[in-house]
């Protein structure tokens, strides 16, 4: 893959994962969307609480809970952020509690309930991503290829540790080959990424973004993420350079060292940065001499070049050798002639239900871009424009507004994306009606106090096990939205998005889990 030149540095970027959810009640349609409703009397407001408290004794009624919920959000702590907030009733069909309903948001990785919904709508939970490998000529008597292996493929997200079993599939693969008999390629392995359209970034996605990890580019050959890890270590002694490995091997990265080893207890901190388009890995900061090892997760610049370069050593693993070095099929002078070509292997990937739930469990950009990029009709390399036309129209046949979203990437990870908190509300409760999605759906959101992203929040309250909800996090945006069950077992869809704070993120989080601890509570 090529890009254009941009110069990096390093930001964060973390969400989360979960396990099964508390069921809900089915409903019979999705909610009206309201107009804007003037806030609750005003109560006093409540301090943030370093921790999710317990729910209050004072009675449940209806005209409380919306009282107490603007205490809450009024904490004069969050007082400068920006709230959007709305609950609904799946059980009495009524909005409970609305505050800035309407106004478009930054929602960070609430992006991905947009795409994963409307991804299992357009391709069904049980599709599959397809992967072939074809022989350019016939594989001889003596075991010779002469010719090149081809590696096409529509985005398979799979092949990471995320997927134990995919994990090993270039070994596979290469056992497959070698039972066939090949021995030997005379030529190149070649990877014909064309499915997807290059350069894989999502528009919008801020220029320090892109050498990390999580700002890996999207592409139809895709094998650890698109990513490598740096491992690195402190040197012998205060101001010695620091030690760095980088794995897995074949990245096609080279490290321009500028790590040293600072002395006991020193803070720890390393920043990355790299021009598209190149592969030179800038690794600057310092780790105490006394510290443990750190990893950092950096973007590859090309992850044809990763891909191909990690499936020839899994054939030499198994004594297959091949002569030419592997290659981005951009990179041939020739056009490859593929008409005659045999398949050898024509592979599946695990169906989508299990790629969902690692997109919202473990808040994956790579899968949501993927999976954008697949509900583009075959033809034309796939366009994260084209995912999101197709995007829009779902949702505009579910009945939600054009104008209540503005998606410009499938992940969130954009600065152009918002949304409403009642546009996110009216699609979970359109998803909670639909029998073929709803359970399926629910169970690849995080749950409080189980697992992810929630697994530490609201543990050893009433919410714990009651709240399943996708996380978002971006540089001051927090978001949470998804579904709740109260202790008498009425179920509510919920969307929390706030932008624009400064004080820590874990008060912002407090404040949040008071009000769903309260919601649970009612």
């Amino acid at each position: 893959m090529r890009s254009s030149a941009v110069l990096l540095t390093v930001a964060v970027l973390l969400n989360g994962c979960a396990t099964r959810p508390v069921p809900i009640a089915p409903v019979v349609a999705p909610p009206p969307v309201a107009a804007p409703a003037p806030s609750p009397p005003d109560a006093a407001p409540a301090p943030a609480a370093p921790v999710a408290v317990a729910v209050p004794a004072a009675p449940n009624t209806p005209e409380r809970l919306p009282r107490d919920l603007q205490t809450i959000f009024s904490t004069p702590a969050a007082a400068h952020a920006h709230w959007a907030v709305h609950v609904y009733s799946l059980r009495s069909a009524k909005s409970l509690y609305s505050l800035n309903a309407h106004q478009f948001m930054v929602p960070a990785s609430n992006q991905k309930l947009l795409t994963t919904a409307v991804a299992a709508e357009r391709l069904g939970w049980d599709f599959r991503f397809a992967t072939k490998i074809v022989a350019t000529a016939p594989i001889e008597a003596d075991g010779t290829l002469v010719g090149d292996l081809v590696i096409t493929s529509n985005g398979d997200p799979t092949i990471n540790p995320r997927h134990p079993e995919r994990w090993r599939i270039f070994d596979e693969w290469a056992k497959a080959l070698q039972a066939k008999g090949l021995k030997i390629v005379s030529g190149q392995i070649v990877g014909d990424d064309n499915a997807f359209a290059e350069p894989g970034w999502g528009l919008g996605w801020a220029w320090d973004n892109l050498q990390d990890g999580y700002g890996a580019p999207v592409s139809a050959l895709q094998y650890n993420e698109n990513q490598v890890t740096l491992q690195i270590g402190p040197g012998m002694a205060p101001g010695d350079r620091a030690i760095i490995s980088m794995t897995p091997l074949g990245s096609g990265l080279f490290i321009d060292h500028g790590v040293t080893t600072a002395a006991p207890n020193a803070a720890n901190g390393v920043r990355l940065a790299r021009v598209p388009g190149t592969s030179l890995l800038q690794v600057r900061g310092q780790i105490a001499v006394d510290a443990k090892p750190i990893s950092v997760n950096a973007a590859v610049d090309n992850p044809t070049r990763l891909y191909v370069n990690a499936f020839r050593e899994a054939l030499a693993r198994h004594g297959i050798f091949v002569s030419g070095t592997p290659i981005d099929i951009d990179d041939l002078r020739t056009v490859l002639k593929l008409s005659d070509a045999t398949t050898l292997i024509d592979d599946r990937s695990p169906p989508l239900s299990e790629i969902i739930d690692v997109t919202n469990k473990w808040s994956r950009n790579i899968y949501a871009e993927t999976l954008l990029h697949a509900m583009a009709p075959p033809g034309a390399p796939a366009t994260g424009a084209v995912g999101i036309k197709r995007l829009r129209e779902t949702l505009s046949a579910w009945g939600i507004p054009a104008d209540s979203y503005l998606s410009r990437d499938g992940s969130g990870l954009s600065r152009y994306d918002f949304v409403s908190a009642n546009a996110l509300t009216l699609l979970l409760t359109r998803i909670a009606a639909d029998p073929k999605h709803a359970e399926l759906f629910r169970a690849t959101l995080p749950v409080a106090g189980v697992s992810g992203s929630l697994a530490n929040r609201m543990k050893g309250t009433v919410a714990e096990g009651r709240v399943a909800a996708k996380t978002g996090t971006l540089s001051h945006v927090r978001a949470l939205s998804g579904y709740l069950t109260t202790l008498d077992g009425e179920p509510m869809v919920f969307s929390i998005l706030v932008n624009s704070y400064q004080i820590p993120t874990g008060e912002i989080d407090a404040i949040i889990d008071r009000a769903l601890v309260r919601m649970v509570g009612r």
